[in-house]
């Protein structure tokens, strides 16, 4: 049996932490089942116990088991309490947070640190991509900056383009003023005096410059097939009467001075349409030039014929042959019919002066560039100088760089070439001869497209300069056809003249009567 009052006697022991309460649920659980399996109600009236002991026993295990349970839940919350305190004021105050504020002020240095290598590599990042901006940039200005040899053609060979374009239109203005004054009578002209003296004068210049012997069916009369002999009479047929310049019949002086000229004053084809430059200048005082061309090795000046004359002379032939009249006196004047008729006239001349102006144009386009004459240095080849003379032509002169560009189009024999450049462009290149190269001549030239594989840069200035040359191209056509326009309304006014003359006729004839 056990006494209640030696149980209550029994010192309670004091467990801590998660050992004591593993302890006390096993005496717990112990006590339990002794009290309930080993003293079980019957067995005390077995052994003849009182029935108040086995309540006592029963009341005493009823108060063991409540006294445990809430010494066990006291110690739990004690022990709760106790882990609470523990790792709250121990552990994370004094361990963890101490652990924390230095980890985190390490974390934040290093942090520090590697926003600080962060900003060099950002820094340096910058600076690389500044550099290889700028080095990209010099890099593109350096190439896109590298001359072209192919674009300085352009721009090299224009630079007289506006010059010789101002000649030409002089030229075109002096022709004008000359089929004027011919026309008119003007002191000074062949014809001013007498309408005769006009005819006379052009004989003359046919005689003398334009006259072949071999046409009007020239042939040998003597059978020799040799050429004739001079003073042979009986010998001169065809136009040889007719070009003998003294006149004495003696064969002397027959045919014109320059073979070259033979008919050129009619042969539109081999004056104006063929050659690409007509060596004229009206500004100067000559009617003749000295060609000194030497950019290829020209050796010895070359003589070449002025081409002012002829033109000219074809201008009389095309247009105007007859000029108006010279018979005018202040008797005839005083008439009105004799003053309509004048003015009749001078509008036949207004006529003619708009037919020209297309012949002037293209004369104007054709006319001798600038610098007519080459200048240059002379110097003497050969041993002690004493070879040949060659000239050389001054630097800054354009003919030199379109020589060149010819010179690539033209056969490789050096002499061949040389020989050709200037009598294909002219000596002293005209405007025509001018767009003709920069316009045509250049895009023959294979190496042109081969060169075009080179910087972007230099393509787009071929292409700006490719285009200007197109618009120039473009003006002239437009011109063209502004003359041709007025040529059209000159010559619709021509035909309407009868039908209007007609109607004034019968407006005239007319007696107002109703109808």
């Amino acid at each position: 049996m056990i006494d209640a009052g030696d149980a209550k006697q029994t010192n309670k022991p004091k467990w801590r932490g998660f050992g004591s309460l593993f302890v006390t649920l096993s005496l717990f659980c112990a006590t339990l089942f002794a009290g309930t399996v080993i003293a079980p109600k019957q067995s005390f009236a077995c052994c003849g116990c009182l029935p108040g002991d086995v309540s006592s026993a029963q009341s005493y295990i009823r108060g063991a088991h409540d006294d445990l349970i809430d010494r066990t839940k006291q110690e739990w919350d004690d022990d709760l309490r106790a882990y609470e305190s523990w790792l709250i004021n121990t552990f994370l105050n004094e361990e963890v947070a101490v652990a924390t504020a230095m980890m985190v002020t390490q974390l934040s240095a290093i942090a520090m640190q590697y926003t600080q290598i962060i900003g060099a590599f950002l820094d340096a990042q910058t600076q690389l991509d500044t550099q290889r901006v700028l080095r990209q940039l010099q890099y593109e200005a350096h190439r896109d900056y590298i001359p072209s040899e192919t674009f300085c053609n352009f721009g090299t060979n224009v630079r007289s383009l506006a010059a010789t374009e101002n000649k030409g239109r002089f030229n075109a203005l002096a022709l004008s003023r000359i089929s004027i004054a011919r026309q008119l009578g003007q002191v000074g002209t062949a014809g001013s005096v007498r309408l005769g003296d006009d005819h006379r004068s052009r004989w003359d210049q046919f005689v003398s410059t334009y006259c072949d012997p071999l046409d009007n069916n020239f042939q040998d009369v003597n059978g020799a097939g040799n050429p004739l002999s001079i003073g042979v009479v009986g010998s001169r047929t065809g136009l040889m009467l007719a070009c003998d310049h003294d006149g004495s019949g003696s064969g002397m002086d027959v045919g014109a001075r320059d073979e070259r000229r033979f008919n050129r004053d009619i042969n539109y084809t081999r004056l104006i349409e063929k050659p690409r430059t007509l060596e004229m200048d009206l500004a100067d005082s000559t009617t003749s030039s000295t060609i000194t061309p030497a950019s290829l090795q020209y050796v010895l000046p070359i003589n070449q014929p002025g081409d002012e004359e002829d033109v000219i002379a074809m201008s009389k032939n095309l247009y105007g042959h007859n000029v108006l009249s010279r018979s005018l006196s202040t008797t005839m004047l005083s008439r009105f019919d004799a003053r309509r008729m004048y003015i009749a006239l001078r509008s036949v001349v207004a006529k003619r002066s708009v037919a020209q102006a297309s012949y002037n144009a293209v004369v104007a386009l054709k006319s001798a560039g600038t610098t007519h004459k080459m200048g240059g240095t002379a110097t003497r080849n050969g041993a002690g100088g004493s070879g040949p003379t060659t000239f050389v032509l001054e630097d800054k002169q354009t003919r030199r760089y379109m020589g060149a560009i010819m010179k690539q189009l033209l056969p490789a024999n050096p002499s061949a070439s040389a020989a050709n450049i200037f009598k294909l462009i002219g000596y002293s290149p005209s405007y025509f001869s001018q767009l003709e190269i920069l316009a045509k001549r250049i895009y023959q030239d294979p190496t042109f497209y081969s060169n075009l594989y080179e910087t972007p840069a230099n393509v787009s200035r071929k292409k700006v300069a490719m285009k200007a040359i197109e618009l120039m191209v473009d003006r002239a056509i437009y011109e063209s056809q502004i003359r041709r326009e007025m040529s059209v309304s000159v010559l619709l006014s021509s035909r309407l003249r009868a039908m209007h003359r007609d109607v004034n006729r019968g407006l005239a004839m007319a007696v107002g009567e109703d109808k």
